[in-house]
C-alpha cells in the first residue's frame, strides 16, 4: 500500500501522536526576531533528508513504519477498499513532513545571542560560540531526525552535553541535568534527548546551543527562525486543510501597506506610522493578545479585541477614518484628540518620515 495512505489511515485511527514527540510550539514576537538565513543554511534540512541513514523511520519501509509505532499498529482488511480524496492526501503529506521537525522546547526565550559579549562569569569579552535559551529543568528535544554523535558527564565547561548529527550539521545541547539517549542512537525529530538543566559553566539553569555546519560554527538563532517559519507555515496549511482557516498575514510593514489598500484607507503612511507608535512596532501587550493596531477603545475605557490583526484595519476605517473629510490628516488626528499625549501627532509624523 502507498505509504502516504497507510500512513493517512494510522493518523486518523490514532489522533494523538506519539508521546516522545514534541508539540510544534511557535516563537512569539517578542522571544526569538526574525531573521534572513542564507541559501546554504535554509537548505539544511533538505540537504539533511538526502543523507544516506538520517531519517530511516519516517522514510524506510512499512516495516520500519510500525517499528518505531510500536503498540499502535492497525489492521487494514485487504478486501475493504479505502478511498482517499485529494484533500486527505495532501493532510498526510504535509503531516509527514511535520514530523521531521521540530522546535528545541516548548517555549523559547532568548537570554543569551551568539557572536562576542561580556563572560558572566570571566567578566572580559568573549565569544559566545551559540545562543542560551531560557528553560527550567525542561525537555528537550531533537529539531531533526539524526545520530547520537556523543554523550559527555561532566561538571566543567558545557557540563551534561549531547552532540547530534544531522547530516552536514551538528548540534550540541549543553548545561542539561539528564541525558535520556545513548552514543550512537538514531532518534527522530521530536525525540526526548535530555532535561535542561544547570550542570558545567552555568549562573542558572538554561539550555546552550552550539551548531557546525561541515565544521564552521553558525548562528543557532537563524536556523531556529528558518525553522519556526517552516513549522508555521506547514501548520497554517493544515488549518486550512482541516477547518479551511485562511492563513493570517504575517504582521509586518509590507502586508499592513497591502491591508490599508485593501479598506481604501487614505494616508497610509501617517496610518502605518500611527501602528507603530501604538504598538511599540507590533511588540505591545495590547497588538500580540488583541490584535489591536491603533489602540482602539470603547467608551468604558477596555480595548478592542480582534480575531486578527486585519479586523483592526477595517475597525480603523469604521470607527476613525470615516470622520475624516479633506485636508491635513495630521491635523485631523489632533482635532480628533487621538491620543492623551499632546506630542502624539509630532511623534507620528517623525515616524512617518522614515517610512
Amino acid at each position: 500500500m502507498n505509504k502516504k495512505l497507510l500512513f493517512f489511515c494510522f493518523w486518523i485511527t490514532n489522533y494523538a501522536f506519539l508521546p516522545v514527540k514534541a508539540q510544534f510550539y511557535t516563537i512569539t514576537a517578542d522571544t526569538l526576531h526574525s531573521q534572513i538565513v542564507d541559501t546554504a543554511e535554509s537548505s539544511s534540512i533538505s540537504q539533511m533528508k538526502e543523507t544516506q541513514g538520517v531519517g530511516r523511520e519516517m522514510h524506510g519501509d512499512e516495516d520500519d513504519f510500525f517499528a518505531v509505532t510500536k503498540g499502535y499498529e492497525i489492521e487494514i482488511e485487504k478486501d475493504i477498499p479505502v478511498f482517499v480524496s485529494v484533500k486527505d492526501s495532501l493532510m498526510a503529506e504535509l503531516l509527514e513532513d511535520r514530523l521531521n521537525v521540530c522546535l528545541p522546547l516548548d517555549f523559547l526565550k532568548l537570554n543569551s545571542d551568539y557572536g562576542y559579549r561580556s563572560d558572566p562569569i570571566l567578566r572580559c569579552t568573549r565569544f559566545h560560540d551559540g545562543i542560551d535559551l531560557r528553560c527550567n529543568y525542561a525537555s528537550v528535544y531533537s529539531m531533526m531526525p539524526g545520530t547520537v554523535k556523543e554523550v559527555h558527564i561532566s561538571n566543567r565547561g558545557y557540563g551534561n552535553y549531547v552532540i547530534l548529527e544531522h547530516g552536514n550539521l551538528e548540534c550540541l545541547y549543553g548545561h542539561l541535568s539528564t541525558i535520556l539517549i545513548r552514543e550512537g542512537e538514531v532518534v527522530s525529530a521530536g525525540t526526548v534527548v535530555a532535561i535542561s538543566g544547570n550542570t558545567g559553566k552555568s549562573t542558572g539553569p538554561h539550555l546552550h546551543i552550539r551548531m557546525k555546519k561541515d565544521g564552521k560554527s553558525v548562528n543557532p538563532k537563524l536556523f531556529i527562525d528558518y525553522l519556526n517559519d517552516y513549522i508555521t507555515r506547514l501548520q497554517d496549511k493544515i488549518r486550512y486543510l482541516r477547518f479551511n482557516e485562511k492563513p493570517q498575514m504575517e504582521l509586518n510593514i509590507a502586508n499592513l501597506t497591502k491591508a490599508l489598500e485593501k479598506y481604501d484607507i487614505s494616508h497610509p503612511r501617517i496610518v502605518i506610522a500611527q501602528a507603530l507608535l501604538e504598538t511599540g512596532y507590533f511588540t505591545s501587550r495590547v497588538c500580540l493578545e488583541y490584535n489591536n493596531l491603533f489602540g482602539l477603545r470603547r467608551k468604558d475605557g477596555s480595548y478592542y479585541e480582534f480575531n486578527n490583526w486585519e479586523e483592526s484595519v477595517k475597525a480603523y476605517k469604521d470607527y476613525v477614518q470615516y470622520k475624516y473629510k479633506s485636508g491635513s490628516y495630521l491635523n485631523f488626528l489632533r482635532a480628533l484628540g487621538y491620543a492623551e499625549d499632546p506630542n502624539y501627532v509630532i511623534k507620528v509624523a517623525q515616524i512617518a518620515k522614515t517610512l
